[in-house]
């Protein structure tokens, strides 16, 4: 089993998770960490940190940190911490059909997720 945290600058990945529960339900596996204006990297960095350390002792398997850009904060956090454990896939980019997507394929990769969704973005255009 797999859970999903959402990292991101401001309200977006609340706003994302938001999104995700009205469209499927209440997702308990999908988490949203903000980052907000006046945090600090280290106060955020623990924020993400307390969430990766739970996911193995809440009986997940698997981890998906979705970043909402490359290079920023979140996505340099969500790097950071991918890069110490094992069963940790780090994706910068995320929108919401890769989300859903995400939260209702439980057997697709980290890679298939990325190819799959950058299709569906190349549909949409």
């Amino acid at each position: 089993m797999r859970k999903i945290v959402l990292v991101g600058h401001g309200d977006g990945c609340t706003g994302m998770k938001k999104s995700t529960e009205m469209i499927l339900g209440k997702q308990d596996h999908l988490v949203a960490i903000a980052l907000k204006e006046s945090e600090s990297l280290n106060d955020y960095l623990k924020k993400v940190q307390t969430s990766v350390d739970e996911y193995k002792k809440e009986g997940y398997d698997e981890l998906f940190l979705l970043a909402d850009i490359k290079g920023g904060t979140p996505g340099n956090v969500a790097t950071l911490l991918g890069k110490q454990q094992e069963h940790i896939h780090v994706i910068a980019g995320y929108h919401l059909a890769m989300i859903l997507t995400a939260c209702t394929n439980n057997q697709i990769s980290g890679h298939d997720l990325l190819k799959e969704s950058n299709q569906m973005i190349q549909e949409i255009i």
